[in-house]
């Protein structure tokens, strides 16, 4: 499926599996702060001094909009590591009236967003990534994704006629959006937060989700 685009498409997305960078935690990732430097060196941005400037010796600067200001202590550790390789990197927390008009104009370098998605794959990923999504305001291709392999996949992927089909779509979809770097992944829960009383009964690890509907009542309460 992705091999007739072989030559717009990473080499490594053949050979290997997506993964992130991993780091002691500690919270300074020296070696791949390196690597991101070289990265930028490489697409004409110098470091002089404490910033990063381009060939006409204009500063990088990157706003991340949020509308949330409980969430600027989760990115805080990121801009303070982006600032440390000479980026000029802000939050800025508006309020919700503001938020929704910028999102809407695209009027943001980055934003936190989530993309909810589904055991079954389809149109809600035409509105995400699709090429003529990208320019309608107001739309969810929040990336600006304009891509022709993706554009392809996705006709590939609301075709399916069988599940094997949609899978493999889906599937493939999957790589090609990670390799090209579209998002970065921020932080998740794998497990869920709720309090219930000790009357009701369930799967242990629900195979899909948290699974309210499938929930029961000890034998014992029923009793009564």
């Amino acid at each position: 499926m992705l091999s007739p685009y072989r030559d717009q498409l990473p080499a490594a997305l053949f050979t290997q599996p997506f993964s992130l960078p991993h780091t002691d935690g500690r919270g300074i990732p020296r070696e791949t702060l390196r690597q991101a430097l070289a990265l930028l060196s490489e697409a004409g941005w110098k470091l002089s001094g404490q910033r990063l400037l381009d060939k006409d010796g204009q500063p990088l600067r990157l706003e991340i909009l949020l509308v949330n200001p409980n969430l600027e202590r989760i990115l805080q550790p990121y801009v303070e590591n982006l600032t440390r390789i000479g980026i000029d990197a802000r939050l800025r927390t508006v309020d919700r009236a503001q938020y929704k008009q910028r999102l809407d104009q695209f009027d943001f370098d980055m934003i936190l967003m989530t993309l909810n998605q589904t055991l079954s794959p389809g149109l809600e990923q035409w509105q995400y990534f699709h090429s003529s999504q990208a320019a309608i305001k107001g739309s969810k291709n929040y990336a600006g994704i304009a891509n022709p392999v993706v554009d392809h996949l996705l006709d590939q992927l609301l075709a399916a006629q069988t599940r094997e089909e949609q899978l493999a779509a889906g599937r493939a979809l999957d790589r090609v959006l990670l390799w090209q770097h579209y998002s970065i992944p921020n932080w998740y829960l794998n497990y869920h937060r709720l309090a219930y009383r000790n009357r009701f009964a369930f799967v242990t690890t629900p195979p899909y989700s948290l699974g309210l509907s499938a929930w029961w009542l000890k034998a014992s309460e029923k009793a009564q």
